[in-house]
């Protein structure tokens, strides 16, 4: 063979294997990790694996690891040192806590008590795992019988968990996933549909299972189950209407299991005066916040005020974080003219400018309440201040000598004029 095909060849056998491993990093990169913490409540029937064979069949790529010895809950994950190997090796997406079948409902241990074992945990998952996202896991704590009396004992106990699980969810800013409420509907509905191993037994059976990993798809992807062709050995009819009693439990009471409701979201909005930007952040549940302007310059201030120099597209994004985690939300922005001052006289004047001590704010024909602030280049709130009157004096004295932009509210407009203190 000649050397210039053995090495054109390899070249392709190379290029070939390349391409598969940007393929399998790629994959990889877009898998949902996912961790369960639990008891044999969680590995019965192998529900978690059902749960990543539904996401698999929906196209979200998953992989499930489980930690559930028998008999086990918060009083024993919260002091094992394997749980905690667990959190640190994971890069997870998701933790799943499972109470243990009575620490539920607070028979075991009470609710407070419980709570302080999730906060250690949580606190250990998020610093290995900033991102990750806490889904307490609902149980549903099996039947003694299908008498009226029973049902309503099934009911009562079922309150006290949806209760204990409201307040884990509340306390530590996390959400569950309603999979007790799902069967418990299905029972309410028909006590002849035994969806536990039997009556006393508080584990699920097959049918009980699956409903739980479809409820666990639709709360931690949020969207429904329903068409997966993972059936668990169902009858199509009988798992599409596990199916559906999971998918419309869930999303259609997302605040009711606090789903999204500690999430981090990334919002603003802002006004224009050429180029002058204001920048108002209405961002959700964020510790803290990052600018970008898309021309070099940035802040770290809630609401900053940002000049362009240059008339043209800009990206602005602006970065939430909690927890460490950031979420990054970006947006188009086009500024059209440069000239500010000489537009905006017949709205309001400010003089002496430059000053070296008190200006006049002067709005004429003004009947109507307006507020003012003084901001510096770096968007921070210098003077701020309200008026009704057509002239209103400012001291700047005891402000540093340099620009500045004096910002006035009026006629529901928000007006920038620039402003030199020397």
């Amino acid at each position: 063979m000649p050397t210039f095909v053995k090495k054109e060849l390899l070249m392709i056998k190379y290029f070939t294997l390349s391409l598969l491993f940007i393929s399998l990093q790629s994959i990889a990169q877009d898998t949902t990790k996912v961790l369960f913490i639990g008891n044999s409540i969680t590995y019965f029937n192998d529900m978690p694996q059902t749960f990543e064979a539904i996401a698999n069949s929906k196209h979200d790529t998953t992989q499930v690891t489980v930690h559930a010895p028998g008999g086990t809950g918060f009083i024993h994950h919260a002091d094992n040192p394997a749980v905690y190997d667990l959190f640190r090796q994971g890069k997870w997406d998701f933790v799943v806590l499972q109470p243990g079948s009575n620490e539920s409902p607070g028979y075991s241990e009470p609710i407070a008590s419980t709570l302080q074992r999730a906060r250690k945990m949580k606190d250990s998952i998020l610093f290995y795992n900033p991102c990750a996202k806490i889904v307490y896991y609902e149980i549903s704590y099996g039947v003694w019988g299908s008498s009226a009396s029973q049902l309503i004992q099934y009911n009562e106990t079922m309150d006290l968990i949806r209760s204990n699980l409201t307040q884990l969810a509340d306390s530590t800013e996390q959400f569950f996933a309603p999979a007790g409420e799902a069967i418990r509907a299905s029972w309410n509905d028909d006590q002849t549909n035994m969806l536990w191993g039997a009556t006393g037994d508080i584990h699920p059976n097959n049918k009980g299972s699956y409903i739980i990993a479809c409820s666990f798809y639709a709360s931690i992807f949020q969207k429904p189950s329903f068409g997966t062709n993972i059936l668990n050995n169902l009858s199509m009819s009988e798992a599409e209407r596990y199916q559906t009693l999971a998918d419309t439990t869930v999303l259609n009471h997302k605040a009711d299991w606090r789903i999204n409701t500690f999430d981090v979201v990334p919002s603003f909005n802002y006004t224009t005066y050429n180029n002058i930007i204001s920048f108002y952040n209405t961002s959700l549940n964020a510790d803290s916040v990052s600018w970008d302007f898309g021309d070099g310059a940035s802040s770290n201030l809630l609401n900053p005020i940002h000049t362009y120099q240059v008339v043209g597209d800009y990206i602005v994004a602006l970065t939430a974080y909690k927890n460490g985690c950031a979420i990054t939300l970006t947006e188009a922005l086009f500024v059209s003219a440069l000239d500010v001052d000489n537009q905006v006289n017949d709205l309001f004047d400010v003089f002496p400018n430059p000053s070296k001590g008190v200006i006049t704010l002067f709005v004429p024909n003004n009947t109507d309440s307006y507020d003012y602030q003084i901001y510096s280049t770096v968007g921070q709130i210098m003077l701020f201040g309200n008026s009704v009157n057509d002239e209103t004096f400012i001291d700047l004295s005891h402000l540093p000598n340099g620009l500045y932009f004096l910002t006035i509210q009026l006629n529901n407009r928000i007006i920038s004029r620039r402003l030199v203190k020397n």
